[in-house]
């Protein structure tokens, strides 16, 4: 019987090239293409035949498709993105958030009076009487009418080289003096305060909010209905922050003997309500919340550094090995989303050239608060209300530094900056620099000696708990005039990322 096979099929590979970018080289490659592969099947290659509108119409859907993978590549590269949008995504994933507007800063002189006391030559001002100017108040200009926040409390009882109050006879009777004048110095940043109130109803993981005043500075403060606050972070994964409070009595009873040289205590809070802030290109800040929907705090899931060397028989042990400590300020629910509460936002917008005032010109109190320490004293209340009336600013220096937001290509080189910098300390100079950056208010650090720890040198069998000792050697490498419990909050700065 005949066989119905014809023979084995040719397996006919045609050339295609994948090189072309433009329509020119897509219309000729493809009339090229008809060429070689069917000369007998079409040969009317002429600009109005039917043949040619096909192999246009794919040229130019070949074109178009180019072009937009091509971009697509390009934006998605730092150096070369164009977009608004794409360059702030990319930015702050790298960790640097995009600034878009600059305030203006302003150095200024914040006076208020005492009275006398004791008598002729012996006469002294009443500290007693001294205020404590909080910060966040607010200052006008005069000819600008632009708001002006303090940045720190002024605390005219507190005197350093750092930070002194100069003491200046105000009124004399009979040439004994009755009253004294109290100078001291506050930055102050520019800014009108804004106040937003948003409701959530059920949690909801990953929940965000939109400020809709553009140009936003910074968000000043952020408290639930129930009273609780919720902190800034700069990432979701971070769930410690550091707070700032009073150096007194009811804070720390340990500490308040060091309330003259140290008024301020830094604090390490450990709080699951936090958010993080992000840049759209239209120039609105969007808060962003956690995923705990949980009841349980995240703090309950922190690994314990204490249990990296474990010392079960037979257990592996790990202290030979590098930790990052900022891990173990981890966890993975990324903070609490907010449910059945109302969230109110303060935060300060402005900023630009027109914030830049001349000197002597912010001189208007437009939101002043006090604070003063009457308990046991036997201050008298007109005395203490005189002098809070007796407040009184001045800017001596021209306010500058406001300007517009950064062009997109100062992102793109801060962003680079940013990334390579890794906000890390690596070296021991590194450490040193840290701990000597140490804000004056939180006190003086003398001296600062760094060695390498010997504990990763010795076998497990020998290490020892040598926490007391440790901090008993740090002390004794501190100057004994410098708070010591403030330089050992520096290092746990340094482990947390810094302050």
């Amino acid at each position: 019987m005949p066989s119905n096979d014809i023979g084995p099929k040719l397996d006919v590979k045609k050339e295609v090239k994948y090189l072309n970018k433009d329509f020119a080289g897509f219309r000729n490659d493809l009339i090229e293409f008809a060429k070689t592969y069917f000369p007998n099947s079409y040969t009317d290659f002429n600009e109005s035949s039917p043949g040619m509108l096909f192999i246009e119409l794919a040229s130019y859907v070949g074109d178009v498709l180019s072009y937009y993978m091509d971009n697509q590549f390009k934006e998605s590269i730092l150096a070369y993105a164009e977009e608004t949008q794409t360059i702030y995504d990319i930015a702050q994933s790298l960790g640097y958030k995009p600034k878009i507007t600059f305030p203006s800063f302003a150095t200024l002189d914040v006076f208020q009076t005492v009275p006398a006391q004791g008598s002729a030559d012996n006469t002294t001002p009443n500290m007693n009487y001294a205020l404590t100017v909080k910060g966040n108040s607010r200052v006008r200009s005069e000819s600008t009418g632009k708001t002006f926040r303090f940045l720190d409390d002024v605390n005219f009882k507190f005197s350093s080289s750092f930070d002194p109050t100069t003491v200046s006879i105000f009124e004399t009777s009979a040439n004994v003096p009755t009253k004294y004048l109290l100078k001291k110095r506050v930055r102050a940043v520019s800014g009108e305060v804004n106040s937003e109130t948003f409701s959530f109803g059920a949690a909801e993981k990953y929940n965000k909010v939109v400020l809709s005043v553009p140009n936003v500075i910074e968000v000043i403060s952020c408290t639930d209905s129930d009273g609780n606050t919720w902190y800034e972070v700069p990432f979701l994964a971070q769930d410690t922050v550091f707070d700032e409070i009073e150096n007194s009595g009811a804070n720390d009873s340990e500490l308040v003997q060091f309330n003259d040289t140290a008024p301020y205590l830094l604090k390490l809070r450990k709080t699951p309500r936090r958010f993080t802030t992000f840049i759209r290109d239209d120039g609105r800040v969007e808060m962003r919340f956690g995923a705990g929907v949980s009841d349980n705090p995240d703090e309950e899931v922190v690994p314990n550094p204490d249990n990296v060397g474990s010392s079960l028989p037979g257990g592996v042990s790990k202290l030979d090995t590098a930790f990052d400590p900022s891990n173990f300020l981890k966890t993975r629910t990324y903070g609490l989303a907010p449910s059945n509460t109302t969230l109110t936002v303060r935060y300060a917008t402005g900023g630009g050239v027109e914030d830049n005032v001349p000197p002597n010109d912010i001189r208007n109190l437009s939101e002043v608060t006090f604070d003063i320490d009457t308990e046991g004293l036997g201050l008298t209340g007109t005395t203490v209300q005189d002098t809070k009336d007796s407040v009184a600013v001045n800017n001596p220096d021209p306010a500058t530094g406001g300007r517009d937001g950064e062009s997109l290509q100062e992102i793109k080189n801060n962003a680079a900056a940013y990334f390579q910098a890794q906000n890390r300390a690596v070296t021991k100079d590194d450490y040193m620099v840290r701990a000597l950056s140490l804000p004056q208010r939180f006190g003086n650090i003398a001296k600062v000696y760094v060695v390498q720890d010997e504990q990763l040198n010795q076998a497990e069998e020998n290490v020892q708990d040598d926490t007391a000792a440790e901090q008993q050697t740090f002390a004794q490498q501190v100057d004994e005039s410098s708070n010591v419990d403030v330089v050992k909050q520096e290092r746990t700065t340094e482990a947390g990322g810094g302050y």
